[in-house]
């Protein structure tokens, strides 16, 4: 294609040249819009990231207003061995001493041997059934002809809360026993087996637990191993049962794992450190909004007065006393609970001064 040419007095003209300078002048109002756009959205995003840290600060203050917070308790143990605790907030600071006298355990109870683990014992179909000490029954189908290996499958597929094994005890004529250990600890987990059938071949699996103990508790039959009993504790003299280990009845607001028998002190305090982290978290997100705050202020946001406002009312607000309190005789401000306002517009935990404050008036501080 021919291209066209203008000529002037001067010579000829650059038509690409002029026409490009024009484009270029009618693109700055696309061009200042462009810009625009791009600082709005930044600013967008900058207003979004302080609405999260607004919203996390919110969300430490969510936790704090309530005054639950300084109800933050610790229980120490002076034997680990014996047990170890954890205490909530509804817990009685104190000393306790507690001696176990003995765990919640679990029956193991052992058959009598037999010759063989995979042999068949001769049976017909059969059902075993199983009475436990709260009440609880189950049933095991038992299969014509079954083996002890047989026998333990269909009582562990079964799920009844009783897992079964087969070991040989010893190198006799019948060294091969079922040892049938109860899930669960506790004296309503003890557990009594019968056939329904009365077959002589499995008359083995006949087990009355209330006869295999005497009125003392001591075992009086050699296949029972380990009874199904409580836990038992004497907390400051007082003596009391646990169908479990895990003890929450015997010390208000005090969860007890007990691991064996033996005394120990257990101690319940104000766990200072716990609700120093919980007034420290508050502090970081307080410090959090302030910083990216002033940032953005120096920045994409130069003096934007919603960020004035902001840094405003939050400096007001920590500055103003709790009404109807006097500073002189009761905690007022934040700073007298050990969380000052320091220059820079931060805030700073003076760990010690809380806790002083905690010690004198622990009420004035959740207030």
């Amino acid at each position: 294609m021919a291209t066209s040419t203008i000529t002037s007095a001067s010579g000829p003209l650059d038509v690409q040249g002029l026409v490009s300078q024009l484009m270029n002048v009618a693109k700055q109002p696309l061009n200042r819009m462009n810009q625009q756009v791009s600082t709005y959205n930044s600013q967008i995003s900058d207003l979004g990231a302080l609405s999260s840290d607004l919203t996390a600060l919110q969300g430490t203050l969510t936790s704090l207003s309530s005054g639950q917070f300084i109800n933050t308790f610790k229980a120490t143990s002076s034997n680990t061995s014996v047990l170890s605790a954890t205490a909530s907030q509804s817990a009685n600071p104190g000393i306790y001493n507690v001696a176990v006298n003995n765990l919640a355990t679990a029956q193991n109870l052992a058959f009598n041997g037999q010759a063989s683990e995979s042999a068949s014992l001769g049976n017909a179909a059969d059902t075993l059934n199983f009475t436990f000490g709260g009440g609880k029954t189950a049933t095991v189908a038992i299969s014509a002809n079954s083996s002890l290996d047989e026998i333990s499958n269909s009582i562990n597929a079964a799920g009844i809360g009783v897992s079964a094994s087969v070991v040989k005890a010893d190198n006799s004529a019948a060294p091969y026993r079922l040892v049938l250990t109860g899930a669960g600890v506790g004296a309503a987990q003890s557990f009594s087996t019968s056939t329904a059938g009365g077959q002589a071949s499995l008359s083995f699996m006949t087990f009355d637990a209330a006869a295999a103990v005497d009125g003392s508790g001591n075992i009086t039959d050699s296949r029972l191993t380990a009874r199904a009993k409580d836990a038992s504790l004497t907390v400051n003299g007082l003596t009391l049962t646990s169908s479990s280990n895990t003890v929450t009845s015997a010390i208000n607001g005090v969860t007890l794992s007990l691991t064996q028998a033996g005394s120990t002190a257990l101690s319940v305090a104000s766990d200072s450190a716990a609700i120093q982290a919980k007034v420290q978290t508050f502090v970081d997100a307080y410090n959090k909004v302030a910083s990216d705050a002033q940032t953005l202020y120096n920045g994409n946001l130069k003096g934007d007065y919603t960020l004035v406002h902001l840094q405003t009312t939050l400096a007001k607000l920590l500055n103003t006393p709790i009404s109807g309190a006097d500073g002189s005789t009761t905690i007022a401000y934040l700073a007298q609970a050990g969380v000052s306002l320091q220059k820079d517009g931060k805030l700073k935990l003076d760990a010690t001064a809380l806790n002083a404050a905690i010690a004198n008036d622990p009420a004035a501080v959740v207030n």
